[in-house]
C-alpha cells in the first residue's frame, strides 16, 4: 500500500498533458514551503514573543500578516494582466526568500521586533501574490477530473515539510537560543531549489489567457503600485460587487466562507498565544510550543488530504464544505474543554480534528472558486475570496486577543472607556457559534444549488 502512494506521485503516472508542469511543481512543492513553514503563524508567533519579546499589538499583527495581506492579491492580479504568471510568480518567490535573509539578521531588542513585524507583513503580501495567480496555473494545465488530487499531492508534499521542518529546528533552538538566525539562512537556501524548479513550467493555454486579458482591459495599464491603486479604486470595486451581485450562489458561499473563516481564525489565534502562555518555563518550551501549534493538525492535515481530493473531485465545493465544517465545530468546542483545564497537552486530541479540516480547508481554499467561475474570470473570483479572506484576517487576531484578555480604561488615548477583562477560554465557545452558523449555511447553499435556485 505504501508502495502504491508513493507510487503515485512518479510524474510517469499523472496525465500526459500535465507531466511538464506536474514534475516542476513536485519540486517546488518539496523545497518552497519550507520558507512558508518559517513564517507560519505557529511558528513565528513563537519566535516572535519568546525571542524578540513582542507586544501583544505586534504579536496579534504578526498573526495577521498571513491573511489581511490577501488584501494585496487584487493588486498582483492587476499588475500580472498580460504577463506570464509563472514569471510573476517567481519574482514573488525570490522577495520571499530574500525577506526570509532578512529576519536571520535582526536584533532581538531595540527597533529589532517591529522591524520582525514589517518583514513578516511583506513576506505575506508577497505569498498572497503568488498563491493568486498560481489557481489561474491549476486552472488550465490540470482538468477538473484530477485537480483536486494532483494538487493536493503538492498540498501534502508542503504540509510535511511545514509540520516537522520548524519542529526540529525550535528543539535545536531550545538549546541553542540565537541558532533562528542559521535555520532562517538555511530555509532560504532550499527555497532557492524550488523557485528554479517552478520558472521552468509551461502553462497550457496561456497565450489565449493573455489575449483576453489584453483584450478586456480598460484603458493603458496601470504603471507601478500607485497605479494600481488607483485603478482598484476606479474600477475594481465596481468589478467584485457586479460579480457578487450578480452570482448569488457565489455570494452566499463567500458569506458563509467569511463567518466560518473567522470561527477559525480567532480559535487558532487564541490557542496559539495560549499555548505561548501555558508552555512557558517547561523544558522544551519551543519545540512543545510548535508540536502543539504546527507540527499535529499539519501532520493529520497530511494523513486526511487525499480522501479529502479524492471527495473534491466528486462534489460541488458547497457539497464539501458541508462536511469539513463538522471538524470546525469540534475542534473549536475541544480547544474550549482543553483550555477550561489549564493543560497544555489536552490541546491535541482538537488540534488533531483541526488538521482533518485543514486538510480538505487547503484545497477547498485553492479550488473552490472553480465550481463557480468561468475559466477566464478564475484569477478575478480567487481574488475576490482571498480579498475577504484579507478583511477576516484583520479582525480575527485582534478579536481573539480582545476576547481573551480585554482591555483596560485607557485603551484609547485621551478617551475612558468601561474596562473588560475579557472572558478567557471561552473565546472558543464563540468560535464553536460561528462555526455552528456557518455550517447551517452551506447546508442551505447546497440544497438551493441542487434545487436550481
Amino acid at each position: 500500500m505504501l508502495t502504491e502512494f508513493l507510487d503515485s506521485f512518479r510524474p510517469r503516472n499523472q496525465p500526459w498533458m500535465t507531466r511538464q508542469s506536474y514534475a516542476h511543481e513536485l519540486v517546488t512543492a518539496a523545497t518552497f514551503p519550507i520558507t512558508i513553514a518559517m513564517v507560519e503563524a505557529g511558528v513565528i508567533g513563537v519566535l516572535a514573543k519568546k525571542t524578540f519579546h513582542v507586544s501583544e499589538l505586534e504579536l496579534a499583527t504578526i498573526m495577521a500578516a498571513p491573511i489581511f495581506a490577501n488584501l494585496t492579491s487584487f493588486i498582483w492580479e492587476m499588475l500580472s494582466r498580460g504577463h506570464r504568471k509563472v514569471q510573476c510568480i517567481s519574482m514573488l518567490q525570490v522577495s520571499v526568500l530574500l525577506l526570509l535573509g532578512v529576519i536571520s539578521f535582526l536584533p532581538t531588542v531595540g527597533y529589532g521586533p517591529a522591524l520582525l513585524v514589517a518583514v513578516v507583513i511583506l513576506i505575506r503580501c508577497a505569498l498572497a501574490g503568488a498563491v493568486t495567480l498560481r489557481s489561474t496555473i491549476w486552472r488550465l494545465n490540470y482538468p477538473k477530473r484530477s485537480r483536486a488530487q494532483i494538487t493536493g499531492r503538492f498540498t501534502l508534499l508542503a504540509s510535511l515539510i511545514i509540520a516537522f521542518g520548524p519542529l526540529v529546528g525550535f528543539f535545536i533552538q531550545d538549546i541553542a537560543p540565537d541558532s533562528f538566525r542559521i535555520l532562517y539562512r538555511i530555509a532560504a537556501l532550499i527555497g532557492m531549489v524550488g523557485v528554479f524548479s517552478f520558472s521552468r513550467i509551461r502553462v497550457r493555454g496561456e497565450k489565449q489567457l493573455l489575449k483576453f486579458e489584453q483584450q478586456t482591459a480598460t484603458g493603458p495599464p496601470p504603471e507601478g503600485l500607485s497605479g494600481c491603486l488607483e485603478q482598484f479604486a476606479a474600477n475594481e470595486r465596481q468589478t467584485v460587487w457586479t460579480v457578487l451581485r450578480q452570482d448569488h450562489h457565489y455570494r452566499w458561499y463567500m458569506i458563509w466562507q467569511f463567518i466560518g473563516g473567522m470561527a477559525n481564525l480567532i480559535g487558532n489565534f487564541a490557542l496559539i498565544r495560549l499555548v505561548i502562555q501555558l508552555t512557558a518555563g517547561l523544558p522544551y518550551e519551543y519545540g512543545t510550543s510548535i508540536l502543539i501549534t504546527t507540527t499535529i493538525p499539519m501532520v493529520f492535515a497530511m494523513l486526511t488530504i487525499s480522501s479529502w481530493a479524492r471527495y473534491l473531485d466528486r462534489v460541488h465545493i458547497a457539497r464539501f464544505r458541508t462536511r469539513q465544517g463538522l471538524c470546525w465545530i469540534v475542534a473549536q468546542f475541544g480547544n474550549w474543554l482543553a483550555a477550561l483545564s489549564g493543560l497544555v497537552g489536552l490541546f491535541g486530541m482538537p488540534r488533531m480534528v483541526d488538521g482533518v479540516s485543514r486538510g480538505g480547508g487547503m484545497l477547498a481554499w485553492n479550488l473552490g472558486h472553480n465550481d463557480f467561475a468561468d475559466r477566464n474570470l478564475v484569477a478575478l473570483y480567487m481574488g475576490i475570496h482571498v480579498t475577504l479572506t484579507g478583511v477576516r484576517g484583520i479582525l480575527a487576531p485582534y478579536l481573539a486577543m480582545v476576547l481573551l484578555y480585554g482591555w483596560q480604561s485607557d485603551v484609547i488615548p485621551g478617551l475612558t472607556v468601561p474596562p473588560f477583562g475579557g472572558i478567557g477560554p471561552h473565546v472558543f465557545l464563540v468560535t464553536t457559534a460561528l462555526a455552528l452558523i456557518a455550517e447551517t449555511g452551506f447546508i442551505r447553499l447546497h440544497r438551493a444549488i441542487q434545487a436550481g435556485q
